[in-house]
């Protein structure tokens, strides 16, 4: 059994593979609670017995035993241990509680689709960042692991999205495993979404698999949920002016694939649900994975390109980091690029992960790193001196609110089989149409005329009762010799 506690929460979990009996605690890491003061710390235990966490300030101090501790000093370290009954101490491990002052430079490690099998080259090379960076914290957007990535997440608060290879699991994996600000624990089905502000940003982890799960049922609750919390963000934007959400599948890619964010055969789903809000409530950066492929976006809206620079931009930017390391490799791109592509790369075995500074107010740099090297192959800033909505007067907090972004989108289940009926009826029409011009009027005038339905110029439809010869008006081509039938073809010359 697994068992996971905290320095403020206390929670278990079940086991999903045993450890060997006497095996030590083990995938030991650590996230925000749910205010600058808390820290949280999960961990894995042979069997479901009593453990927990003894920690303090100075390494060589008598560590202080806890299930439960409360106002942990800001921008202090403090050195902990896990400790479980017929199981080794775990080593010594340490955190730096989040700093007092707001308005100071921070740095957060950012990568999705990391792997246990291709993603060896990767984990040391985070471990190196922890020595050469002063990181705040980490955001893995969606997928796999844990006893490998323990010497990073054991160390920064690490935080999380979930993504497509949870599905399998009916998400339960990710909901016991983790721990999220704001939400009880195990992680509800229905909340699998929460923001939190960390110095100068408002970061906002939401779910993109409520439009692929669960009949799409949790669509709206988290749709009311991102619009009541982007309003309360807007707020407070003189205090925290960025506002950064992550989710794991891309609104937009141009990858040569039949993802979602291709739009192919009804795709688009994650854009269309959640495009016009991030848009119209101002979304400053909105980081994804889910490609395996790095790529950056032009600020967009609709397919638009709002422009070709990143100066106090009129629209969110995008950036997939989705290279970090994946079984399935990495992806193709298409072989045309994109107008709202700025950059893209895709090389087998080029393992990658994003880099986000917040400088100031003002100014954030993002760097997109080369695993094998730590060569820092893309990067750009983003300039906003006019943070705020990208739309003025969308006034979602009235009773009586006419902005589309202030309302959930309709499922999107529900817009094919709208769109569906619609293609039914158009069809049911027409046939109906053509069957009474064919047995009624055609009788008396030869042929006649279906208006409108078939095209922007009038259509005849023709039959033979006594040549048994079909033509097409046009050029008076043989169309059928056979038994009297019917032929629809465009009528020339008429307006």
């Amino acid at each position: 059994m697994h068992r996971c506690a905290a320095l403020v929460l206390v929670c278990s979990t079940v086991a999903f593979t045993l450890l060997q009996s006497g095996s030590a605690v083990e995938q030991i890491h650590i996230t925000l609670g749910d205010t600058d003061s808390e820290m949280r710390v999960l961990w894995a235990t042979p069997s479901n017995v009593t453990s927990w966490v003894s920690y303090g300030t100075q390494r060589g101090d008598r560590l202080k035993r806890t299930q439960r501790s409360e106002n942990l000093r800001q921008g202090r370290r403090y050195f902990y241990r896990v400790y479980a009954e017929g199981s080794p101490v775990s080593r010594m491990y340490n955190f730096t509680t989040l700093p007092v002052h707001k308005n100071v430079s921070m740095t957060y490690l950012v990568y999705g689709d990391l792997g246990v099998r291709d993603g060896t080259d990767t984990f040391p090379a985070l471990q190196a960042e922890l020595a050469h960076w002063n990181h705040t914290a980490v955001w893995h957007i969606g997928d796999e692991f844990l006893r490998l990535i323990e010497p990073v997440a054991s160390s920064l608060p690490y935080m999380v999205s979930p993504g497509n290879h949870e599905i399998a699991g009916d998400f339960l994996h990710y909901r016991t495993r983790f721990s999220t600000p704001g939400t009880p624990w195990p992680i509800p089905k229905g909340k699998m979404w929460y923001s939190y502000d960390i110095g100068l940003v408002h970061f906002i982890s939401y779910s993109t698999e409520v439009y692929f799960t669960y009949n799409e049922e949790y669509e709206c609750s988290q749709y009311y949920w991102l619009l009541e919390d982007l309003v309360k963000a807007n707020r407070n934007r003189a205090r925290v002016p960025w506002i950064v959400a992550m989710g794991h599948r891309p609104m937009y890619c141009s990858n040569a694939d039949a993802d979602d964010c291709t739009g192919w055969l009804f795709g688009g789903r994650v854009r269309a649900g959640l495009e016009n809000l991030f848009h119209t409530q101002g979304v400053d950066l909105i980081v994804e994975a889910h490609e395996h492929s790095y790529e950056r976006l032009w600020p967009v809206y609709n397919y638009n390109v709002i422009q070709t620079n990143y100066v106090n931009p009129r629209g969110s930017v995008h950036v997939i980091s989705g290279a970090a390391g994946n079984q399935e490799g990495n992806d193709k791109f298409g072989p045309y690029s994109k107008a709202w592509s700025a950059y893209r790369h895709s090389k087998p075995r080029d393992n990658n992960f994003g880099r986000l500074h917040v400088h100031n107010r003002t100014h954030i740099h993002w760097q997109q790193v080369r695993v094998k090297d730590g060569h820092v192959f893309d990067s750009f800033w983003l300039v906003q001196h006019e943070h705020g909505p990208f739309v003025p007067n969308a006034n979602c907090t009235l009773s009586v609110s006419t902005h589309s972004s202030c309302h959930c989108p309709s499922p999107f289940y529900v817009l094919v089989l709208t769109y569906a009926a619609m293609f039914m009826a158009c069809f049911a029409v027409i046939a109906v149409v053509a069957k009474l011009c064919w047995r009624w009027r055609m009788r008396i005038f030869g042929k006649c005329y279906v208006w409108g339905v078939l095209g922007q110029r009038p259509y005849l439809v023709y039959k033979t009762l006594s040549s048994k010869q079909i033509y097409e008006e046009e050029d008076a081509t043989l169309i059928s010799a056979d038994e009297p039938s019917f032929f629809v073809g465009r009528a020339q010359g008429i307006q």
